[in-house]
């Protein structure tokens, strides 16, 4: 396993453009030499990310419908019905949006495997349950699926679990009842929920539930005697937010493994797990450096990036992200392939002279 710092030294030493993306893809296609399967990122800037790059992509970041669009770019030339690996590292998303990728994922590929390297939460988790196996180390980690209520009341931005409105609603019941003069207490707090509210959770909860579950019995336990049994208890451990009580905790290997998840260990495979700790360091410094914030690509070179316009030059690795946001024009996000990248720059240098 390479050092961070000689992978950074390995990116300084090409003094190129794109020397982050050529160092990214090398390690790419060590993982998929290594394999013998096409190996597919999906990743995204949300740990550790630069403060002001956080806060204009926190809205880009997550599971959306785009994705599937990124997907379909990323595995329409592979082969149809071979193996695949893809790469995960996400927060998480729409639960609606992460069933439209898995339909487009099992429409093309007979089996997956979904590599953890450090962080695969919510949505990610459920997308993460929809293959045969999970590649895991003793830093990967997934989260509980409980779905997140988002609503807005008088100009406040709320999120909340769904299961804590559900049960607060119940105590609220349960207090007023036995005491009516509470109920001026509650009012306040009772005002915040819409009419619709309360069936909105229920049916969040019943479908992050569902598509687990479903997916599970599909495929991590296909052909397992006691599958059915066995995806119901883990759809239903991971959906349990009053088990967890919190959205961010951790689930690690030996927590999925107690309900039978079916996980490779790659400390057990070595040059296996030099080459994904490799690749998911060159991720990291292409995040740490440059103004993407999303990378979907595969190991044949095609990808699409969301790329913020800093309108300034990458950064070696070895000095800060620039912080100076220009005046005369606002910080754009845009999603591009890697060729238009390139051209881009190009056509920036042809200005310049």
């Amino acid at each position: 396993m390479s050092s961070w710092n000689s992978i950074q030294q390995e990116i300084l030493a090409l003094n190129s453009p794109d020397q982050f993306d050529i160092v990214r893809r090398n390690k790419l296609k060590a993982v998929q030499e290594i394999t013998g399967r096409p190996l597919v990122i999906y990743a995204v800037d949300f740990v550790g990310s630069h403060p002001i790059k956080a806060q204009l992509t926190d809205s880009l970041i997550s599971i959306s419908l785009a994705d599937k669009d990124s997907f379909d770019e990323v595995t329409r030339s592979l082969q149809k019905g071979s193996k695949i690996d893809i790469l995960l590292h996400s927060p998480g998303g729409l639960a609606e949006a992460t069933e439209s990728i898995v339909a487009l994922l099992r429409e093309r590929f007979s089996h997956i495997r979904f590599i953890i390297p450090n962080v695969a939460k919510s949505a990610a988790t459920m997308l993460a349950m929809s293959g045969e196996q999970l590649l895991m180390d003793d830093r990967s980690e997934l989260g509980p699926t409980d779905p997140q209520m988002i609503f807005r009341q008088d100009g406040r931005l709320i999120v909340a679990p769904a299961q804590a409105i559900k049960d607060q609603f119940k105590t609220a019941q349960d207090e007023i009842n036995n005491d009516p003069k509470k109920l001026p207490s509650w009012v306040p707090i009772l005002g915040w929920y819409g009419p619709a509210l309360l069936t909105q959770c229920d049916n969040h909860l019943a479908l992050a539930a569902e598509l687990v579950s479903k997916w599970l019995k599909q495929y991590m336990f296909a052909g397992n005697p006691e599958g059915e049994e066995k995806a119901e208890k883990l759809a239903e451990y991971l959906a349990n937010h009053n088990k967890f009580r919190s959205h961010s905790r951790r689930v690690g290997m030996a927590d999925l493994q107690t309900y039978g998840a079916n996980i490779l260990d790659m400390r057990t495979e070595p040059e296996l797990h030099d080459a994904v700790r490799d690749l998911y360091t060159a991720i990291t410094l292409t995040f740490s450096h440059t103004g993407a914030y999303k990378i979907v690509e595969n190991s044949d070179g095609e990808a699409l990036i969301g790329m913020l316009n800093f309108n300034v030059q990458q950064q070696p690795p070895q000095e800060p992200v620039s912080t100076d946001v220009p005046t005369t024009s606002p910080i754009e996000p845009f999603l591009a392939s890697a060729p238009n990248r390139q051209a881009r720059r190009q056509a920036s240098k042809k200005k310049k002279r």
